[in-house]
């Protein structure tokens, strides 16, 4: 073929793929345009308006979108500074939705902003969809430098990673309190096909090992574990969490949890924990317990060293915050033995507490109240009118008698069956 022709026909497919590109550009979207209407696509799913600041896509060597600046319009907005996924290129071709791998940096998640999300199902809505989700829609996530923000405010940063089988199963998965004073981390790993997987969980300095199960009944889905520990640091466990102890010592005992709920979001938000445990050698670290005792609740802060210190912890999940309720307390201290309960919520306590004294001081009733930073310890109104009574009848002892009597009484006559307390106690779903 002579020279000139060929010269001719490569002008010719050059021109059809400039004009073909040029028609690809006139058409396809610039990514400004696209970054616009992925956050119109998540406003409309998710109820609450959503920007995304910039958005960028590649198709060599494989298929990536990445954004940045997305977040949400919001009291508390939920913020991300790059999400970035990739996919292969088969599964476009087959118009399969397959994430080989998402990566999620420098976020912040407010949780009283999530229950202001609406989220809407695009089947529901008779949408179509382009793509179809293949066994595993997603195959690795990743998270670093990610901020949960507490009602309270608090902010605690994680990173984490998991790796999906098929029904979203982690395979196995990671997540990492960043910044805490001592390693705090739990990773788990699936124990082959079944829905079991072993927990290795490190916490207060030490590391222990514990199950956790999950089964669909009736159409919910259980989450079920349990953890065996010894020689755990208090201090360094609620430090971890930037929360204050009032107990320093080692804790040893055991933990279940369960976790009801439609979903995984609706599970976690009806997560229970129970915890029976002891403490060996323990200090309480607000109150002076025998001086509170002796002085009728007048004598505040201080420290109580106690030879032992035992109870069961349950935890559940709150609108208004997790709810920490303390019961079957029991404290030894020498000569001194109390026993009693509390309640904890939005920091935020309040109880009772018995003090015993061999000494002869009998059964002196305290009430727990306050907050975390600042909390108190006093008698009750019908204790405190009770030990006035006795200190003018028998100083020392009759001041103890009349407090216990005192309050006694109020008991007996008193028209409410027990005392106000925060909120009511919301029991678990049942066993099935």
């Amino acid at each position: 073929m002579p020279r000139h022709r060929l010269r001719w026909i490569a002008l010719g497919a050059t021109a059809v793929v400039l004009a073909a590109a040029g028609a690809l550009a006139v058409w396809w979207p610039s990514e400004a345009e696209l970054a616009q209407r992925l956050g119109d696509a998540a406003t409309e799913r998710l109820g609450v308006p959503v920007t995304v600041g910039q958005l960028h896509w590649s198709l060599f060597p494989s298929p990536r979108v990445e954004l940045r600046d997305v977040q949400t319009d919001q009291k508390a907005p939920l913020t991300a500074g790059r999400i970035s996924a990739g996919i292969r290129w088969g599964d476009l071709l087959r118009r399969r939705l397959a994430v080989t791998d998402l990566q999620l940096e420098n976020a912040t998640i407010a949780q009283v902003s999530l229950s202001e999300f609406k989220v809407r199902d695009a089947a529901q809505d008779g949408a179509s969809m382009p793509f179809t989700l293949a066994p595993i829609p997603l195959e690795r996530a990743d998270w670093q430098d990610v901020r949960w923000v507490g009602r309270n405010g608090r902010s605690l940063t994680y990173a984490g990673s998991a790796q999906f089988d098929t029904a979203w199963r982690p395979r196995q998965a990671w997540l990492e309190r960043t910044g805490a004073p001592v390693p705090t981390r739990i990773d788990i790993a699936r124990e082959g096909a079944e829905d079991r997987w072993r927990a290795d969980v490190s916490a207060g300095g030490r590391t222990e090992q514990g199950t956790l199960r999950l089964q669909e009944i009736s159409g919910l889905y259980r989450v079920t574990g349990a953890i065996d520990f010894t020689g755990v640091d208090l201090l360094g466990l609620m430090g971890a969490f930037e929360r204050r102890s009032v107990v320093a010592g080692k804790a040893s005992g055991h933990t279940d949890l369960i976790a009801e709920g439609a979903d995984a979001a609706d599970a976690v938000r009806a997560l229970h924990t129970r915890t029976r445990f002891t403490v060996a050698r323990a200090r309480l670290l607000t109150f002076d317990l025998e001086k509170a005792v002796k002085t009728v609740g007048t004598h505040r802060g201080g420290t109580t060293q106690l030879d032992s210190l035992e109870g069961v912890v349950r935890t559940e999940a709150d609108g208004d915050g997790t709810i920490v309720r303390y019961s079957d307390l029991k404290a030894t201290s020498g000569a001194l033995t109390a026993t009693g309960d509390a309640v904890l919520q939005n920091r935020r306590v309040s109880g009772h507490v018995a003090v015993d004294l061999v000494d002869g001081l009998v059964g002196i009733p305290l009430e727990f109240g306050g907050t975390m930073d600042d909390p108190t310890l006093s008698l009750p109104p019908a204790a405190l009118a009770g030990a006035a009574v006795g200190t003018a009848v028998a100083p020392g002892i009759g001041t103890a008698i009349g407090a216990r009597i005192g309050e006694t009484l109020r008991r007996i006559f008193s028209d409410d069956d027990e005392p106000p307390a925060p909120p009511a106690e919301r029991r678990p779903a049942p066993r099935r």
